[in-house]
């Protein structure tokens, strides 16, 4: 039987390219190289793909190898792709990448990949959607309102504006629609703060204005929970959920939090009542499916006094890094880095 061919693929078009490598890395140190033939891969921000080699794999950023991809990598083609790998395991994040575009590609191209197709990962980036999506389902979203890019035009916001945000309070919390890992998201805490925040959010990805949430500022128990899908059954099931304590200077979790060792304190399992963990497995399973996610998720929100759970952020993809949450929670479940990664590689 021959070895299964798995390119890794980092990088993208998108803000996440650091995250991404960090995703990769991890993927590719624990492999079962026994099983599969590890391919490492690279697309740079122009969109030009490469063959990466282990010793950039291991370089801390891309920044310290990108300029040195045209002279010592070498550079293939999307149409050649399926000649050099059998399978692809995303371990890009953001816009080109979680969002549908790097899915359908793959999809035009014939080549199986990991994780949600193409309409689940546009939603999944699509927070104006999925939260029309998850109400409609009877699941707790933030309250909130959009602000069109055309609103943003002028160096002021109108009065009906400015009332409907008031509605929600200060602080309020900013962000982008179509982005991930806490990229543009802000926490604005008067009405003098609200237009530079919001047209930073506009602008994020510095190549086209995009619609931003205004949502209100939620006060309870952070949490994470991954759902992955058993192999027997097709069920999904999620993992022990992971609380999140902020560092007591920030107020939302922000990127440094996420991927800076030791900017945050974690607690798995999130240090709440079994009937509590349960509820924020119920509602993380019942996303996934209302979303139509599969084979990974990762769902962010809040357990709130009352018992109930508001959903902020959910996820089609999961971050990779050594100590992300869903290496956490995938102890708790007894598996190991390599176990969990096979597990998912098999789910497809």
């Amino acid at each position: 039987m021959s070895t299964l061919r798995v390119g890794v693929i980092m990088g993208g078009r998108g803000t996440e390219r650091e995250v991404s490598l960090s995703s990769g890395r991890t993927i590719c140190d624990h492999l079962d190289i026994s099983r599969y033939e590890v391919i490492p891969l690279f697309q740079r921000a122009d969109g030009a793909l490469f063959l990466l080699p282990w010793g950039f794999l291991h370089r801390g950023k891309t920044t310290d190898f990108e300029h040195r991809l045209e002279a010592e990598a070498e550079k293939i083609t999307w149409d050649s792709l399926k000649d050099r790998i059998d399978f692809m395991y995303t371990a890009m994040h953001g816009r080109y990448a979680e969002d549908g575009t790097l899915q359908g590609f793959l999809e035009l191209l014939q080549i199986p990949y990991l994780g949600s197709k193409v309409y689940a990962s546009a939603l999944g980036m699509d927070k104006i959607m999925q939260k029309k999506i998850l109400a409609a389902q009877g699941i707790k979203v933030p309250k909130g309102i959009v602000v069109h890019p055309h609103a943003l035009k002028n160096a002021s916001l109108s009065i009906d504006l400015l009332d409907a945000i008031a509605g929600l309070g200060y602080p309020c919390v900013v962000k982008p629609h179509k982005e991930g890992s806490s990229m543009g998201v802000s926490v604005v805490n008067s009405q003098e703060e609200l237009l530079p925040a919001l047209s930073a959010a506009s602008k994020i990805d510095g190549h086209s204005d995009q619609s931003v949430l205004v949502e209100e500022y939620i006060t309870g128990m952070e949490f994470s929970c991954i759902t992955i899908t058993d192999t027997r059954t097709g069920e999904c099931v999620p993992f022990t959920p992971t609380e999140i304590v902020l560092d007591p200077t920030k107020q939302f979790f922000d990127y440094e939090q996420k991927y800076m060792p030791g900017k945050s304190t974690k607690f798995t399992p999130a240090r709440c009542s079994q009937d509590h963990l349960k509820t924020i497995q119920r509602t993380a399973v019942a996303v996934t499916k209302a979303l139509g996610f599969r084979t990974l998720s990762r769902i962010d929100g809040f357990l709130m006094a009352d018992g109930s759970v508001v959903v902020t952020d959910p996820n089609s993809l999961a971050g990779m890094a050594p100590s992300s949450f869903v290496f956490r929670q995938a102890a708790e479940h007894g598996m190991s880095h390599r176990v969990f990664i096979n597990h998912l590689i098999e789910t497809e």
